[in-house]
């Protein structure tokens, strides 16, 4: 279904301009366009929105992968929103790399003249239909919902399982490099995940703990790493030389037969917290060892899904505080079926196949 979106009017004199809009409220609106807007851009073109994308927390674009039609072509690719057109330039974004991935300008008022080669929209914020909001009733779950919300974690836990299951060497890189995105947000993880495939290589018994860490300090200094919107105890700059040090301990200079006790003191021994340490058991450790057999899987699935969180997640806790109770919020399984279910259902108002709400 195609959603015609209306613009300001455009009169022989020129692009009328609207008030100003703030560019908070203007992000808040383009996340709620729904599939199949189409909308004009300055010079009349027809755009259609597939996907507004998600929201960038970190610095560059408002919003990363939205997908649109343009031209007679799809295209995927960034998003920027300004309260005004002039400020892309003002903002400095023309000499910024970080811009050169934006396909949509997404504009409040326009400037008299274009002033880049990238398609340029504007939102007129009386046009916007009421936000979006989660159709499951303001009540706790039934039963028949949290056992779907149970497989949906599942699914999550054997996707993982099934990353691991690869040869000594491959499951090896894996495990290093996800231990290491264990230790990110937001963007900052797929950095990590570059520097784990640049610096596994320099992994051998014969090199010492001093050459490791200067090693991994030179390349992680070699990246963009992102500042806003991370907790100011993940910021690669203050946890990159503990992350170093931990790495070198646990992957080239463990003791055989080290207690999964032994490997949580190392956690706590560089300052790492709870959190931290629940994650890497229930993203990369657990379902590691859980690949090995049929009794390894069972076994790690049971202690899998006794993992509680020390807090709950905020943004899941935004979403479903009404639904769940704190514990069960802190449930790494239950929180992984609450992840699944808002990545596959909770964008691009899917809300109508939702398993959860059909449940009822």
């Amino acid at each position: 279904m195609y959603h015609f979106y209306s613009i300001p009017s455009i009169f022989p004199g020129g692009i009328q301009d609207a008030n100003n809009v703030k560019e908070s409220t203007l992000a808040a609106f383009w996340e709620k366009v729904k599939p199949g807007t189409v909308m004009k851009d300055r010079f009349g073109n027809f755009v259609t929105a597939f996907s507004p994308g998600r929201k960038n927390k970190n610095e560059g674009p408002d919003f990363l992968d939205a997908v649109i039609w343009v031209n007679g072509e799809m295209i995927k690719g960034a998003v920027e929103i300004h309260s005004h057109e002039s400020y892309w330039i003002s903002h400095g974004h023309l000499s910024n790399d970080r811009y050169d991935g934006v396909v949509l300008h997404v504009v409040s008022t326009f400037a008299r003249q274009p002033v880049l080669n990238v398609t340029t929209i504007q939102l007129d914020a009386h046009s916007i239909e009421k936000r979006y909001e989660c159709l499951l009733p303001n009540q706790p779950l039934t039963p028949n919902q949290m056992i779907v919300l149970m497989e949906f974690g599942l699914k999550r836990w054997n996707e993982k399982v099934l990353f691991f299951k690869k040869s000594v060497t491959e499951k090896q890189k894996r495990v290093f490099i996800e231990s290491l995105v264990n230790f990110g947000a937001g963007e900052n993880r797929q950095l990590y995940r570059k520097l784990g495939n640049i610096i596994f290589p320099y992994i051998t018994k014969n090199i010492s703990k001093d050459t490791w860490v200067k090693t991994f300090m030179h390349f992680s200094s070699t990246l963009h790493w992102h500042r806003s919107g991370t907790m100011p105890t993940r910021h690669p700059q203050r946890i990159i030389k503990r992350i170093a040090q931990w790495s070198f301990d646990y992957f080239m200079d463990a003791p055989e037969g080290l207690t999964l006790q032994q490997v949580k003191q190392g956690f706590e021994d560089y300052g790492f917290g709870e959190t931290t340490w629940v994650e890497w058991c229930g993203n990369v450790h657990y379902p590691a060892i859980a690949g090995k057999s049929q009794s390894d899987y069972i076994s790690y699935f049971e202690r899998w899904t006794k993992l509680q969180l020390p807090n709950t997640y905020g943004s899941l806790n935004r979403l479903f505080g009404n639904n769940l109770t704190r514990k069960q919020l802190r449930s790494f399984h239950i929180a992984q079926g609450l992840l699944y279910l808002k990545s596959h259902y909770c964008f691009g108002w899917h809300c109508h196949v939702c398993k959860v709400r059909r449940s009822l």
